[in-house]
């Protein structure tokens, strides 16, 4: 009987020791098929699903290149437009300054030629005065001339008196006026008005007449009496 249970005995023990070995080893499988399981590389969908995150890191990166790009479109005309303006600026200043020198060349020009009148004016004046003191001497030494010079002499008041009216009317009336109706009259004719006036009125005249008008004139008034 102990015979009995003690060979059950070691054939329940040897069993045990074998399952006991294979579970050892089914559990070693396990754990060697978990490792290459791990150590496999990462399945294709996980990949695509990599890829389609991967994106998202760099979004901000495309951002801030898109938004410097149109900063950089609204920055260029805006800082070119004020540049060019500035330029059209200088430009016309340019332009003002260079048409007020000759504006102001022109006007001394002027200023010049109506001294160089009102002198000529003024020293015909002086002469046609002396002229008129020795003739007026002569007349006086002459008592006994013929009748004819008398009746000469008593004319020449009311022709003078005429003259200084014409004169008086010329002065009064304002240069440009004065000057287009010299414009109007024959050379000699306006030779006698200017001869009439003073010096300054004169001078004011002949500056709104036609330089080309002018010219003319000024030499006729140095050349003849």
């Amino acid at each position: 009987m102990r015979a009995i249970d003690g060979s059950r005995t070691r054939g329940l023990s040897a069993r045990i020791s074998m399952e006991t070995v294979l579970l050892v080893a089914l559990l070693g499988a396990g754990l060697s098929q978990a490792a290459t399981e791990e150590a496999k590389p990462v399945p294709a969908v996980q990949k695509e699903a990599a890829k389609a995150d991967a994106p998202k890191s760099d979004t901000p990166k495309v951002e801030a290149g898109k938004a410097e790009t149109v900063k950089k479109e609204v920055q260029g005309p805006a800082l070119s437009a004020p540049r060019e303006m500035f330029e059209l600026l200088e430009q016309r200043k340019r332009m003002l300054d260079k048409r007020e020198a000759t504006l102001r060349g022109s006007e001394t020009h002027l200023l010049e030629l109506k001294a160089e009148l009102e002198q000529i004016v003024t020293r015909h004046e002086q002469a046609v005065e002396a002229e008129k003191k020795r003739r007026q001497a002569a007349q006086a030494k002459g008592g006994n001339e013929p009748a004819k010079a008398n009746t000469s002499a008593k004319a020449a008041p009311a022709v003078n008196l005429n003259q200084a009216q014409l004169a008086k009317i010329y002065e009064t009336m304002p240069p440009e006026e004065a000057a287009a109706r010299l414009e109007r009259m024959p050379e000699r004719k306006a030779l006698e008005v200017l001869r009439l006036l003073k010096g300054k009125s004169a001078g004011a005249i002949l500056a709104e007449v036609k330089p080309d008008r002018a010219a003319r004139l000024t030499e006729q008034l140095l050349t003849s009496p």
